[in-house]
């Protein structure tokens, strides 16, 4: 199981997502307006793994949230009726986001949330055409939401 569980809330614009850069919020942003209809809901801030500390160290919430401070962190949780998309939210995406994604995914299959098919995504605003083979030969989605061109 995740550190905590996880907090479905609606695919809606609110400015404010947990663990999202500025720069991550925008393309978030783009990625919500274009594609946010094909899922139910999202959780963010999902923390899997971590350090667990032994019983006798502290109380049980700090203990957690030790483990909240050590555990990796899944950017966004999306699902739908079939499946459950575990995306990672990055600028001009790069392999650490395809091994991100592929991670976070490895690492939920070991600590399940949900009992419907994972599929791991990366959601950027450009990736090259090299990183585009590579995400497609390890089976994880790209999604590109560029920023618009200002208008002349």
């Amino acid at each position: 199981m995740p550190v905590y569980p996880p907090l479905w809330l609606p695919l809606i614009a609110t400015g404010y997502y947990p663990h999202l850069s500025k720069h991550d919020a925008a393309i978030w942003e783009r990625f919500l307006a274009a594609y946010g209809g094909n899922w139910l809901d999202v959780a963010y801030d999902l923390a899997l793994g971590g350090f667990i500390l032994a019983d006798t160290l502290g109380t049980e919430a700090e203990r957690l949230g030790w483990q909240y401070s050590t555990a990796l962190k899944i950017d966004a949780v999306l699902r739908r009726a079939d499946d459950v998309w575990v995306c990672e939210v990055k600028p001009s995406a790069g392999v650490s986001a395809i091994g991100a994604a592929l991670s976070y995914v490895t690492l939920a299959e070991d600590e399940p949330f949900d009992t419907r098919p994972l599929f791991p995504a990366v959601i950027t605003d450009h990736a090259s055409g090299d990183i585009k083979r590579v995400a497609e030969k390890l089976g994880v989605t790209l999604i590109e939401v560029p920023e618009e061109a200002p208008t002349p």
